[in-house]
């Protein structure tokens, strides 16, 4: 404890030298500045990922139960009947998920086709995502990408975005026929067809989602894809998925139940890609704060430095009245331990302060020319206790290693006297 309390007199001390109270002054703010900064940056990267969850919050279904290999589920009706019974499940019902040809009469593309049957359709919130139109069962339901590309929208209305033109209200699906080949005489023969009418225009504000997706009534794509009660998979909706995202003991009750070959996904699982992504591009910015953290560093061991030299005839005073030489290097090494953790758990401090106002208080806007399409309109973010830790582990590390190269410093005084 003496080191340590001789080490905290000098920090607080007024130093002979002006400059040393400056620099000492300058590295501790860098620290805190990195530190401050890695939190309020990963919160950022934490409110994208729930902003995110939240928007497909309102497309995929909390579980979605399929088979491992991603192949159809041959009795899917009598599956979703087994699990509709389970306490934990308000709604279990078949959905195909299948690439398909949309035509219009503007244009044609290939599309993801999501086929749903009407309650799962209400229980989903897809009509909380739409921005034209409304949610009609027995028609179609088109992302964004979709209505731009083939100039499509309910009739009757107008968005924001559609290339001017001849727009129509309807939008005609094409499957290829099962077991049979392509007749390059009569190609159309190949495929089977149905026409439906553009009843709602969704925007999910997630590119995989909003480019090619089209959602259909089930029986609709049963009969494209000549199915009768095959899906590919099973989207189930837990009793308290309206109050919460915590489905782990309805997912375990529902693993128990299925056979063997068949798995259960929560939603970070079925958008594993994107939340992949995001994690790490924030865990790559990170280590690149470290990075920054690590060079503020370097100024404390300058610091360290001009400390050995302003306090040397201190240091042959001490000698003179019997400390040892551990004693002596400890001094410093405590010395770059204060600067360092001091600095940088206030900068931790900071951080979260700001991150929190920004979190509860919105200071920082979204700002667009057309603010009725934005999501949120201020920056989102979210502190977590995990990034704390992190950032806190990464501190702690730097200060250690700050000490080690104060107690370094601290040798030539030990050689000297």
């Amino acid at each position: 404890m003496l080191p340590l309390r001789i080490a905290l007199r000098y920090l607080l001390s007024r130093k002979s030298h002006g400059a040393v109270n400056i620099i000492s002054a300058v590295s501790m703010a860098g620290v805190a500045v990195a530190a401050a900064a890695m939190i309020v940056v990963l919160s950022v990267f934490n409110g994208f990922s729930q902003l995110v969850e939240r928007k497909t919050s309102n497309f995929n279904p909390p579980l979605l139960v399929r088979m491992a290999d991603r192949s159809v589920i041959p009795d899917a009706d009598s599956t979703a009947s087994a699990l509709q019974r389970l306490p934990a499940v308000s709604v279990a019902s078949p959905m195909i998920e299948e690439q398909a040809f949309a035509v219009s009469r503007q244009g044609q593309m290939p599309v993801t086709i999501r086929a749903m049957e009407p309650l799962a359709m209400d229980t989903s919130g897809l009509s909380e995502i739409l921005i034209d139109g409304e949610l009609d069962h027995a028609q179609a339901t088109v992302s964004v990408g979709v209505a731009v590309n083939l100039n499509v929208r309910p009739l009757g209305e107008e968005i924001s975005g559609i290339a001017d033109g001849p727009v129509t209200g309807w939008i005609e699906v094409f499957e290829p026929v099962r077991g049979r080949r392509v007749n390059p005489a009569n190609p159309t023969a190949s495929f089977r067809g149905d026409s439906l009418r553009v009843s709602g225009v969704y925007q999910v504000e997630q590119e995989e989602q909003d480019r090619d997706m089209l959602v259909i009534p089930l029986a609709v794509a049963r009969d494209l894809l000549d199915y009768t009660t095959e899906a590919t998979a099973i989207a189930v909706y837990p009793m308290t998925h309206k109050d919460g995202n915590d489905f782990t003991a309805a997912k375990k009750e529902i693993t128990r139940v299925l056979p063997a070959g068949m798995t259960v996904l929560d939603r970070m699982e079925q958008e594993a890609d994107a939340y992949r992504m995001i994690a790490v591009e924030k865990w790559i910015t990170f280590l690149m704060l470290l990075f920054i953290l690590a060079v503020a560093s370097f100024n404390i061991i300058s610091t360290l430095s001009l400390m050995v030299v302003e306090k040397e005839n201190n240091m042959g005073v001490l000698a003179a009245m019997g400390a040892t030489p551990r004693l002596i290097e400890g001094i410093f090494a405590n010395q770059g331990w204060l600067i360092t953790s001091v600095g940088g758990f206030i900068g931790l401090a900071a951080g979260s302060l700001l991150t929190l106002g920004q979190e509860h208080f919105g200071w920082i806007k979204l700002s667009s020319a057309n603010p009725a399409m934005m999501a949120v309109d201020h920056y989102p973010v979210a502190l977590r206790l995990s990034d704390l830790i992190a950032a806190g582990g990464a501190i702690l590390l730097t200060s250690l290693l700050i000490a080690a190269a104060g107690a370094y410093l601290g040798r030539p005084q030990r050689q000297k006297n």
